[in-house]
C-alpha cells in the first residue's frame, strides 16, 4: 500500500490522501474524544481526502447517499444535515471528497465537508502518481475562476497568488513563501487554504494550487 500522502505542515487535524481500500481494509477505532478513526499505516486517519468517481446517487432517504469508486474499491458519502451537497454534482462525475471517516453496522462512509467537481481529469493522474512516489509531477499554472474567486472572497488572495508566483514547476517554497508574504498571519493562512483544498503540498516544505 502506498505511503500516506499529508498535509505536514498543517497543524489542525490532517485530510490524509488515501485510497478507498486503504479505509475498507483497516480496523475502525471509536473512542470517546471523537466519531471514530480508522487505523492506516499506524496512523489515526479522522479526515481523508480522496479523488473518485460517483457510480450512484439517491436523495430518497432520510439522508443524501452517494457511492464513489476510485478504482481500488467503493464507498457511500452520506450527509445528514447538509442534503445540497451533492445537489452540484451527478453520477459520472470525478469530484475531490475531503470528509470524515464513520461506521454504522460495520459499514464504513464518509460525511464530507468539502465535495468539489473535477474537471480537468489529468488531476487523476496527478493523485495516481503522488501514490506511486513519482518524484516529478505535472502541475497546471491556469486556476479556475470560481475557485480564485472563493479565495478572493475569503480575503487570502495574497497568499494564493504568491504561491503561484514563487512555484518555479515543483513547489513554492512554504519558508520563503512566508517571508514574502505581507500578512502577519500567513501561517495561519496556509492552513485554512491546506484544509479546504485550495492549495496541497506537493512534498514537504512546497506548496502547490488546485488547478
Amino acid at each position: 500500500m502506498p505511503e500516506l500522502q499529508h498535509n505536514t505542515f498543517q497543524k489542525r487535524q490532517v485530510a490524509y490522501k488515501v485510497r478507498i481500500v486503504d479505509i475498507l481494509n483497516n480496523l475502525f477505532v471509536k473512542d470517546a474524544l471523537s466519531a471514530g478513526y480508522a487505523i492506516i499505516n499506524k496512523i489515526n486517519v479522522l479526515r481523508v481526502n480522496i479523488i473518485a468517481t460517483i457510480v450512484f446517487k439517491s436523495e430518497d432517504l432520510s439522508y443524501a447517499n452517494v457511492v464513489i469508486d476510485d478504482g481500488t474499491g467503493r464507498l457511500a458519502l452520506r450527509s445528514f444535515e447538509n442534503k445540497e451537497i451533492f445537489s452540484m454534482v451527478d453520477v459520472g462525475d470525478f469530484v475531490l471528497v475531503i470528509g470524515r471517516i464513520r461506521e454504522f453496522n460495520n459499514e464504513k462512509y464518509i460525511t464530507p465537508e468539502i465535495l468539489r467537481k473535477v474537471d480537468n481529469f489529468q488531476w487523476i493522474d496527478v493523485r495516481r502518481m503522488e501514490f506511486e512516489k513519482v518524484a516529478e509531477q505535472e502541475i497546471f499554472e491556469n486556476t479556475s475562476k470560481k475557485l480564485e474567486q472563493e479565495i478572493f472572497e475569503n480575503g487570502n488572495e495574497e497568499v494564493y497568488l504568491l504561491i503561484k508566483k514563487l512555484d518555479n514547476g515543483d513547489g513554492a517554497p512554504i519558508e520563503e513563501l512566508v517571508k514574502k508574504c505581507s500578512n502577519s498571519k500567513a501561517e495561519d493562512i496556509i492552513n485554512k487554504l491546506l484544509e479546504n483544498g485550495s492549495i496541497f503540498e506537493v512534498k514537504p516544505g512546497k506548496l502547490k494550487v488546485l488547478e
